[in-house]
């Protein structure tokens, strides 16, 4: 009788483990786990029922005489009552995966809710930033201006800009914040106002650029610098001058010479009291390029780390000197995309070409 009660115990254990299994399968959708734990707990259950069939009728007393049959019932008992435990144990654990689970699906909808947000401020900040780029070049006898700029994240560090002077002719500018994304963007549009403001006074194109890095100076946080080109253009007159502060340009003769405008003054917001000469006139003659870019473009990189460089940049502008100036700016953009390595950009990248017609 009492190998009757343990196998009796035993399949009820079973049974039981088996059907908290499948009800938490159908709980927490754990099929994998809870299926193999339904799966074992009824194949023991078919073992167990079996040798309680077996050991109902006349081999009852043979049953009980067997010490290992005992010990074998005993066992499979004790392992039902641990199974059954182990499963009403671990339920409680899975009770917090499953909040922590629908915590995670909350906090994922709330993340999505905020790049979402985020993504429509920097789309608004990159639409604001693009009005701020001229929408069209200045009509100036004798030159061809044209200039475009790709920002390497929603907003970007680059600048370029044609202003208009009081006294009928235009400056042309290309600039670069160190770094790139809002940050920059934000010191950039600053920059762009204090040297549409001035050149509305001033006349010398050196002092506007001084007065601004007394300006930016004063604001930028440490780290932070503005490299900046600007060439004053007159029409109909093949004279022109430039003032600069850190940042090369570059003279593509008709020739084919290509020469560097160097410096004339230090990058803007190092120090405040920095001053930015003008550069001594320069005489264009027909078929002549100014080419300014950013370091986006000349620090464009191959696959084995070559740059793509001042030299690459004058050979492809040799190459289509002889189209409209915006044709160029395309071809220079085209030419950095081929040659860098990645399909990611990585820096902004800005030129602006002036052509001598």
């Amino acid at each position: 009788m009492a190998v009757k009660l343990v196998l009796i115990l035993s399949v009820i254990a079973q049974l039981t483990a088996a059907g908290l299994a499948l009800r938490l399968n159908q709980l927490y959708r754990r099929r994998s786990a809870w299926i193999f734990i339904s799966a074992a707990a009824i194949v023991m259950t078919i073992g167990r029922g079996t040798s309680l069939v077996s050991t109902w009728g006349e081999r009852l007393a043979d049953a009980e005489a067997d010490a290992a049959f005992w010990t074998e019932s005993l066992i499979s008992l004790l392992v039902s009552i641990l199974l059954v435990a182990g499963i009403a144990l671990i339920e409680p654990l899975f009770v917090e995966l499953h909040k922590a689970d629908a915590l995670l699906r909350r906090d994922k909808k709330r993340l999505e809710q905020v790049v979402r947000r985020n993504e429509d401020e920097l789309r608004i900040a990159r639409q604001i930033q693009e009005n701020l780029f001229p929408d069209e070049p200045p009509d100036i006898k004798d030159y061809d201006v044209a200039g475009a700029s790709k920002p390497a994240e929603w907003a970007s560090g680059d600048y370029f800009d044609y202003i208009p002077m009081h006294d009928g002719s235009h400056i042309v500018v290309v600039a670069d914040v160190s770094g790139h994304g809002i940050g920059p963007a934000l010191l950039m549009s600053e920059t762009r106002a204090f040297l549409r403001s001035l050149a509305q006074t001033r006349n010398d194109i050196g002092e506007i650029l001084t007065l601004a890095n007394h300006a930016v100076a004063q604001d930028v946080e440490e780290g932070r610098f503005v490299t900046i080109f600007m060439a004053r253009l007159e029409s109909g007159s093949s004279t022109t001058t430039y003032t600069s502060a850190g940042h090369n340009a570059y003279l593509l003769r008709a020739n084919g010479e290509g020469q560097v405008l160097s410096p004339t003054g230090i990058a803007l917001g190092i120090d405040e009291n920095a001053v930015i000469n003008n550069s001594q006139p320069i005489h264009l003659g027909r078929g002549d390029l100014m080419l300014l870019v950013t370091d986006g473009i000349l620090e464009t990189t191959d696959s084995e780390g070559t740059l793509f460089g001042e030299e690459r940049l004058f050979e492809v502008a040799r190459q289509s000197r002889d189209r409209p100036a915006l044709e160029v700016v395309e071809t220079i953009f085209k030419a950095a995309d081929d040659f860098s390595a990645s399909s990611t950009q990585k820096d902004d990248n800005t030129a602006v070409v002036v052509k001598f017609r």
